[in-house]
């Protein structure tokens, strides 16, 4: 079907019209023995009125009748007896005489009959009129006299028409005898098969059945929409398989074309109620959209079926416009038009109490209403959009609230809202309003701290410093106590890279003793960096952690409660690391924050592929990336995503993946951050395992220099030293391989975590064996002392086990090659066993 095309020569319309074709010609018949008819072909426009028209004109001149058919356009409606000056026309063209001349007054209408009717005796004549809804009225009038007195002659009379109430009333009496026949045929729209034999006699191909269906419900069966379609198909060369994502757009075309040539003609009753149903059908619904109009001469009920006829509005219980006829109705309003129209919407619907979110619907279009009501709907309404994840809409509902009346706090709210929903679709417009809505909080607004927190969630740490340190300044200038959000800036800055600009450091060290929550979360992954004192850092986290509130201006801020459950995770307190992160999901998620959503969840992976659940660790990415999309993610935070993803294949053995990923091109500015350390510490896990111990020490040392730039000095953080000594080691460089080792061994010494310990011991352990050196038996006494502490703490086997294996198959061949010498007390030998069981040893 790849190659299926389309004809250049355009089929017979006439498809599934078997029935109209046989009265037509039954009706020919019948003139030519002397017998007349009138028959009026009835329906929307599009239907193949036309066509019946032109094979009935072509077959009756074959027949040797006389035949005038001809076709009204919307422009000649104020024509008067247009109709009748085309016909005479037409049978002057054909050699016809003695035709009477153009009338000039109604009262001439019974001596026009007359002279056509003697026109009629001496040659059966056929009359066809198209689209004869835009007849102007004295021909209409005509019209009908001619099918009061069609008996007196051998006339054939066929209007085609979309609606029949515009013409004559045959249900008046006649003026002499009646015609033999007077029929009204109704068009009905093509049918699915109606509209499979019509694609088939245009391609050169299969038919897809796929393509039918979708053909047969944009176009309404409609052959005069398809066949314009299929044209334009045509001339663009769009094959089959190319066309059917096109479908719906060039229908649209289509039919915005059609309804340009019908609305110049439409009465002003028509035009006004087509213009609201585009503007305000899909909100108010039909009935309350009629209500806005004051209808001058018919009835709203006449007019729409009117607008259902001339295919400008739906079928249905709802009869609406379609996008293409409401560009088109819409094109011709002023702005100022579609302002008090709309407003006057607004104000029936909130009176007729509309649900929200259709009231909402119709405020986003609305000139400002300047009362208090209205902000509160588009709030009430966004804030649902927001729970679903329909962050786009949330968005536009918040922007039109900013333009109601709010009081300093609510527009300052409002403001965070809508920040933290834009950040989905244009993360820079959302960096911008964050920048913005910061420097505009007074110093001592209670969101300032929000604002705050947000900017650094978004993880451009270098406008965060800079900004937060403009309102500190400012703050500081009034005697104002800024210490959280000091706190925040010091997470930025922690992040930027030291520079000849900003060698002094622009916020104090939160170690000191805090005193809230948000110091104290900050104090705690202070202190985790430096890799000391572990027993304060879990007090201190814990502490932040507690506070769990989220009200206007309270401190359970969320960039401080995640970094106190990172500080958690090094300490090794895994699980009320995971139980923090939940929380933080939980919250962010209810206050509609998809950057802080996707933050925890990138951490709470972190957390599970420390305690070897990859799965759910492969979960949390998943969702994090469904919360924020990756074009969304700021470049500095991206390395993080991506460290962790190309660990998690490291870690399941598919090292080919997880080079790919790591080595991926990432955008402008991702190796600015904290991150970039992280994902090159993984980069160099990936070179030892790929047997480039040259390569991995280069990472290794890339990775230490930044991250010590930053004070990053906890070899939890990222086994940098660890990885960085076996490698050296494998390179020969023995001397280089010793310092690294007893480096990592007396930091993770210092700072305690058995865990910590436990890897340390055994990587040190397993360089020394490489390099033919002493001390691999106090390396793995140490290791095997950190076990035993954490099998005393309650630990299962299994957990230990999964934290110890970290970092690869080579990680693993280092665990394999201890684990007799770690795993002799018979207390800690169920390890082992664990191990090969999960192993499938």
């Amino acid at each position: 079907m790849n190659g299926t095309r389309w004809r250049t020569s355009e089929p017979a319309i006439l498809i599934d019209r078997d029935e109209e074709i046989s009265v037509l010609r039954q009706c020919v018949a019948d003139l030519l023995d002397g017998h007349s008819a009138v028959v009026t072909l009835a329906g929307p426009r599009g239907l193949g009125h036309s066509s019946l028209i032109g094979l009935l004109a072509g077959h009756a001149k074959a027949m040797g009748l006389t035949v005038a058919a001809i076709r009204c356009l919307p422009a000649e409606t104020g024509l008067a007896f247009g109709v009748v000056h085309q016909i005479t026309s037409v049978l002057t063209r054909a050699g016809v005489t003695g035709l009477p001349r153009w009338p000039v007054a109604e009262g001439a209408i019974p001596g026009l009959c007359a002279d056509f009717l003697a026109l009629a005796r001496s040659r059966p004549l056929v009359i066809a009129v198209d689209d004869a809804q835009w007849a102007d009225r004295p021909s209409r009038l005509w019209l009908s006299a001619m099918a009061r007195r069609a008996g007196q002659a051998p006339v054939l009379l066929v209007q085609a028409t979309a609606h029949i109430s515009d013409l004559t009333d045959f249900g008046s009496p006649s003026v002499g005898p009646r015609p033999d026949s007077t029929r009204t045929v109704r068009l009905r729209p093509l049918t699915e098969q109606g509209v499979h034999e019509f694609i088939a006699a245009r391609c050169d191909g299969p038919v897809d059945p796929v393509f039918v269906d979708a053909a047969t419900a944009v176009t309404g069966g409609s052959p005069a929409v398809l066949a314009k379609v299929l044209n334009l198909f045509e001339r663009d060369a769009v094959t089959m398989n190319a066309a059917l994502p096109l479908l719906s757009e060039y229908t649209d075309d289509v039919i915005g074309e059609r309804a340009a040539d019908v609305l110049p003609a439409l009465s002003a009753d028509a035009l006004r109620l087509l213009r609201v149903l585009a503007l305000c059908g899909d909100t108010l619904g039909v009935e309350l959209s009629c209500s806005l109009v004051d209808p001058s001469v018919e009835s709203p009920a006449t007019v729409l079926r009117t607008l259902s006829r001339l295919r400008l509005v739906s079928g249905g219980d709802e009869p609406l416009p379609p996008p293409a006829v409401r560009a088109k109705a819409l094109a011709g309003m002023t702005a100022e038009e579609r302002d008090t129209l709309l407003s006057r919407a607004v104000n029936l619907a909130r009176h007729a109490a509309v649900p929200d979110d259709r009231l909402a619907a119709l405020l986003l279009t609305a000139p400002p209403v300047r009362a208090d009501w209205s902000a509160d709907v588009l709030v009430r309404v966004a804030r649902r959009k927001r729970a679903v994840d329909e962050h786009s809409a949330a968005a536009a509902l918040f922007t039109r609230a900013l333009r109601e009346p709010a009081s300093s706090i609510c527009r300052h709210q409002l403001m965070l809202d809508l920040a933290a929903v834009e950040v989905v679709d244009n993360p820079h417009a959302a960096d911008r309003r964050l920048r913005q809505t910061l420097l505009e909080f007074g110093p001592g607004d209670p969101l300032a701290l929000r604002a705050a927190d947000l900017l650094q969630m978004r993880g451009d740490a270098v406008t965060t410093r800079r900004v937060v340190a403009s309102v500190r300044a400012r703050a500081e200038a009034a005697g104002m106590d800024m210490g959280m959000l000091s706190a925040i800036g010091w997470l930025a800055e922690n992040d930027c890279a030291p520079d000849s600009a900003h060698s002094a450091q622009s916020f104090p060290d939160p170690v000191a003793e805090p005193d809230d929550p948000v110091r104290a979360g900050i104090a705690a992954w202070a202190l985790t960096l430096r890799g000391v004192d572990r027993e304060r850092v879990q007090l201190l986290a814990h502490e932040c952690l507690r506070t769990t509130s989220y009200a206007v201006g309270g401190p359970a801020l969320f960039s401080t409660r995640i970094h106190a459950c990172r500080a958690l995770l090094y300490a090794d307190d895994i699980v009320g690391a995971v139980r923090g992160l939940d929380t933080v999901v939980a919250q962010a998620r209810w206050h509609g924050l998809p950057t802080v959503t996707a933050m925890a969840l990138l951490q709470r992976g972190w957390c599970e592929q420390h305690r070897g659940d990859l799965t759910k660790a492969e979960e949390d990415l998943r969702a994090a990336q469904t919360h924020l999309p990756l074009r969304s993610w700021h470049p500095r935070l991206l390395p993080a995503l991506t460290a962790l993803t190309a660990l998690l294949r490291l870690r399941r053995g598919r090292v080919e993946e997880a080079d790919a990923l790591a080595s991926a091109e990432h955008p402008e500015g991702a190796d600015q951050g904290v991150a970039w350390g992280l994902l090159e510490c993984i980069r160099g896990a990936i070179a030892m395992e790929s047997g480039d111990p040259w390569t991995a020490a280069r990472r290794l040392q890339t990775s230490g220099e930044i991250l010590l730039a930053r004070g990053w000095v906890n070899p939890a953080l990222a086994p940098w030293r660890s990885l960085g000594a076996a490698a050296h080691a494998a390179c020969g460089d023995l001397g280089t391989a010793h310092v690294l080792s007893t480096e990592a061994t007396d930091l993770a010494t210092r700072w305690g975590a058995p865990s910590t310990l436990a890897r340390v011991g055994l990587w040190a352990a397993w360089t020394r064996r490489m390099a033919g050196s002493d001390g691999v038996s106090k390396a793995v006494s140490l290791a095997r002392q950190q076990v035993a502490v954490m099998a005393s703490a309650g630990r299962p086997p299994a957990e230990i086990a999964r934290l110890l294996d970290a970092y690869g198959p080579t990680a693993s061949r280092v665990l394999a090659a201890f684990l007799p010498d770690i795993t002799d007390d018979p207390a800690l030998a169920q390890i082992s066993r664990v191990r090969r069981v999960s192993r499938g040893c």
